[in-house]
């Protein structure tokens, strides 16, 4: 049961370190169709994102030495999810880009998801996701 004293609304941001908060910006505004918006003058380097039909922030936290995982895609290691209406589609546009994606299916529901990373490793998952269910 939650706890009813904290009163919770919806996820604001998910904040993701990179060693260059320009290329991370031109890789998620290019490929994935964020766009930027104004950022507090804060005393380190980053940027804040937005897509309006992801309706979370994303916000890129500059970092000389970010503990970055660029070998072989674990789609059991940390990332985070955006709903996608069409997965060939996101397949074609990654192919396009260059980038390097894992396919998988949902076992029992047959949902697809594809795993990806960004330049600075963090990685990202697409998904055919149903709505949550209602509690």
């Amino acid at each position: 049961m939650p706890d009813p004293s904290i009163p919770l609304g919806s996820l604001n941001h998910v904040a993701l370190l990179t060693t260059d908060a320009r290329r991370g910006e031109d890789f998620y505004c290019s490929v994935l169709g964020f766009r930027t918006v104004p950022r507090p003058s804060f005393s380190f380097d980053g940027s804040w994102l937005a897509h309006d039909a992801v309706g979370v922030m994303l916000h890129l936290i500059h970092r000389a030495d970010p503990v970055a995982t660029l070998g072989k895609i674990d789609t059991l290691n940390g990332h985070f999810a955006i709903s996608c209406t069409n997965i060939e589609a996101a397949a074609k546009s990654l192919a396009q880009h260059g980038v390097v994606f894992v396919e998988r299916k949902l076992p029992d529901y047959g949902y697809r998801q594809l795993f990806f990373r960004d330049p600075d490793g963090n990685l990202i998952e697409l998904g055919e996701w149903p709505e949550i269910p209602p509690s």
